[in-house]
């Protein structure tokens, strides 16, 4: 996991930390990233309360210089998004946990339609090497083939996720819990006024 800045998201996205991401890439340029943005009381026009996870394949791989800033990149442009809300999330924590073997029970998938698209969210756990893959397919009207992104997850990587959701799954839940309660000036905290 790298949670450093990368430069194909420098100047284009501003997630002012709100978003965790995990970049796999690989010397083969076949890898993938994840990144997981909770959407939570939000002061914006995108006010949600979910989380969204959106991946993007690998476009190019590191050059020599690392040092130097030559990371490997992703591409953003074509990424798959999807939103997750309460029941979505359960699911995911539940094979986070370990204790399914994937999302959907006998449909091992969540599928999400829009008028545009239909989207396959996978998420299993592999339990004899303790590691995790989720990946995503999208089937927009009129396209031949679905494009599909996968990434595996390590156990320690799951354990952040899982955490990740269950302590999310809350204020998605209950977003008004979020909300600053304003003191009047001159009142104290127990709401009696102050001599």
């Amino acid at each position: 996991m790298n949670n450093t800045d990368q430069r194909e998201d420098e100047g284009r996205t501003d997630y002012k930390g709100r978003s965790i991401c995990f970049y796999h890439p690989n010397g083969r340029g076949s890898g993938s990233a994840l990144r997981v943005e909770p959407r939570v009381n939000r002061h914006d026009e995108d006010r949600y309360n979910c989380f969204f996870i959106e991946m993007a394949t690998q476009k190019s791989t590191a050059k020599g210089d690392r040092s130097a800033g030559d990371f490997a990149t992703f591409d953003w442009d074509n990424k798959i998004t999807v939103k997750l809300g309460f029941l979505d999330i359960c699911e995911m924590i539940i094979v986070l946990e370990g204790r399914a073997p994937h999302v959907g029970g006998g449909r091992k998938g969540l599928y999400h339609a829009s008028g545009t698209s239909n989207t396959l969210i996978s998420c299993s756990r592999d339990a004899e090497r303790g590691t995790y893959y989720l990946s995503l397919s999208r089937k927009r009207k009129g396209d031949i083939e679905a494009q599909r992104i996968g990434i595996g997850l390590s156990e320690a990587e799951a354990t952040g996720l899982r955490c990740l959701f269950q302590t999310g799954l809350f204020f998605v839940t209950f977003s008004s819990a979020l909300k600053s309660r304003r003191i009047e000036r001159g009142t104290c905290e127990t709401g009696t006024r102050a001599a």
